[in-house]
Formats: C-alpha cells, structure tokens, sequence
C-alpha cells in the first residue's frame, strides 16, 4: 500500500510538472511580436515598455520579441498557436491568413485621424524628378520585399506603367532606405507617407469647418511651394510627419525636419491602403484576447502610451480603431490577393 501511494504521489508531482502552465504566466508566456520596420533598436526599446504596460494592466505575463525581419514575422504568425499576438504590416497580415485564416486582426492604427496610409516615393530634389516615369532606369531602394508601403505596392504600381529600375535594393528598413537616398547609394526610396498637417494659425478653423487632407491632393500642401520651390514662409508652414520627420528626428545627423524637406521631396504617392493591426494567432484565447483589445485602447488613448506609440522610429500610431478581417478586403483587390469567402 505504501508502495501504491509512493507511486500515485510521483504521478501527481510529475503531472503538475508536466501539464502545461496557463496561458499568461511566466512559465507559458503570451508572445507579443514586433516587425522590425523602422528603426530596430527603437522599436526594441518602445515594444519593450508597451508590452510591460499592458502585463500590468492586465495581469498577464507577456514576453515581447523583436523578429528577426518580416520573412521571420510572417512564419511566426503563421505557425504559433494560441499564445501569441503581434502587430504585422498590411501585406504581411494578408499573407499571413492566406496561410493560416484562423489569425485574426481586431484593431487598427489610426495615425493623424487616418485609418489608411500610403506610399510615398522620395527623392532629392536636386535630381530634378518631376513624374514616376523619370525614375525609368534608376536605382530604387526600399526596406524589405515583404514591406507594404516599402515595395509590395509600389513594385505592382510600377510594374503597371511599364517602369523598369537599374537596380532594386533592399536595405532593410524604411529608414535605411532614405539613408541610400541621402548618402547617394539610390536615386530614389519607397516608404511609407503620412498626410501633411496644416500650420497652427489655421488648424483650429479647418478642423471647426471639418475640412482635412484627403488622399489624392498634394503630398506636401503646406510644406513646399511648388510655385517658388521652396519652403513655405514660417508662418505659413505646416509639419512634417513622414520618414523624413523619423530620419530628423532619431537619426539626426542630416539635419532638422526643415533641412531635410528641403534636401527630399515627394514624387508621388501610391495607394491608399488601410493600416497595420494588432492581430492575433489562431487559437489564441477569447478572454484573454478581449482584456488585451481593452488595455490597448485604454493605453495608447492615456498620455504615457499615446507617448509610446506615436514615437517617430516606432509605429507612430495615434489611436486604434476595432475592425475585423473584412477591413483588408480592399487592399487584397488592389494586391490581387484572394478575398477569404465568409
């Protein structure tokens, strides 16, 4: 008998050693997953402290992890199961479900009241571009094939006008991209635009007469007279937000925002295409997912994480809004990806 319960006791012991620990503790912890887009150690620093804020807001041990790049993202997404969620780009969230339709995105950054962005093409401009169709037989730069704004947009738009490129070089990130452009390695970058805001003597009155930028009107309205070719007078200036504004302000060695605009200008747009997203991983829990959806909100609309957030060389989000999977559908058409069936 002695034996019999020795024997019951070990079961019990290995048993509780050996079942798997709940979801969001230190043993089995819920992965939040990074793209590395911008800048990587920034997004490694920011990521970080976003994902202890929500740990301690939600009580639930979660582990941040920066991937290795957007192939490695992609893979990850696709084959964890149940304990991970991240914040993949437009493209990579459409491939990811194409693999795997059980992850799910629920919210969408909102930058600058946008829930779209777009693809801006930047080159000095000292080059003299006045169309797309002068960067025939140059060198193009962009951060990653798997990026959206980066490549995967421009390269069909591209490849629709019949424009052809000397070189495609991928650098990495979209920051690095506007380095090559600046440091004279590329005669022109992709990456992702964000919509000029208007001076402050009259953003109050366009706000109140609920007019804004939409896409479709000029990239830089506000920033450079086209007229005069040159900057806008300081009064009548508005601001940068754009990958100029993150070379300016994390880089900072090719000089202020100012500088900057006037060195790099827009030659166009591509899009527009609907944000990147907090998505999560098939399987992933319906409790725990709702009180992470909820401390997000909460966190990016308080002043510490809306700090977090919107860093330049982070993500640069401003609020979230709730979606669902139906909200990708138009950039799966403008991508020729296929549209899931529901």
């Amino acid at each position: 008998m002695k034996r019999v319960i020795a024997v019951l006791c070990g079961l019990v012991f290995v048993g509780v050693l050996g079942f798997p620990q709940a979801l969001g503790t230190p043993e089995r912890p819920i992965v939040m997953l990074f793209v590395p887009s911008v800048k990587v150690d920034v997004i490694q620093d920011v990521g970080f402290k976003i994902a202890e804020d929500i740990s301690q807001m939600t009580g639930l041990y979660i582990k941040p992890v920066v991937a290795a790049d957007y192939a490695a993202f992609i893979e990850a997404m696709i084959a964890a199961e149940g304990d991970t969620f991240g914040v993949p780009t437009t493209d990579q969230y459409c491939r990811i479900t194409m693999e795997n339709p059980g992850v799910h995105a629920r919210l969408a950054a909102v930058r600058q009241g946008y829930p779209y962005y777009f693809a801006s093409i930047y080159a000095l401009r000292e080059k003299g571009f006045k169309s797309v169709y002068d960067l025939q037989g140059k060198v193009w730069a962009f951060g990653s094939t798997r990026s959206t704004s980066g490549y995967v947009i421009p390269k069909k738009y591209f490849d629709l006008l019949g424009i052809t490129f000397a070189e495609e070089k991928a650098v990495g990130t979209h920051v690095n991209a506007l380095i090559a452009v600046l440091e004279g390695q590329a005669d022109f970058c992709t990456g992702y635009g964000s919509p000029p805001l208007p001076p402050d003597s009259i953003a109050d009155a366009l706000a109140e007469a609920g007019w804004r930028w939409e896409y479709g009107m000029d990239p830089e309205l506000w920033l450079w007279d086209r007229w005069n070719n040159d900057l806008y007078p300081e009064g009548l200036r508005g601001h940068c937000r754009d990958l100029r504004w993150a070379i300016a302000t994390e880089v900072k060695v090719y000089g202020d925002i100012w500088d900057l605009v006037k060195k790099v200008g827009v030659v166009g747009v591509v899009g527009p295409m609907p944000n990147d997203c907090i998505a999560f991983a098939a399987g992933f829990p319906k409790d725990l997912e709702e009180k992470i959806v909820e401390a997000i909100k909460t966190h990016i609309r308080s002043p510490e994480g809306f700090a977090l957030w919107s860093r330049p060389g982070f993500y640069e989000w401003y609020d979230v809004a709730e979606i669902d999977d139906s909200f990708y559908d138009s950039y799966r058409v403008l991508a020729g990806y296929p549209v899931p069936q529901r």
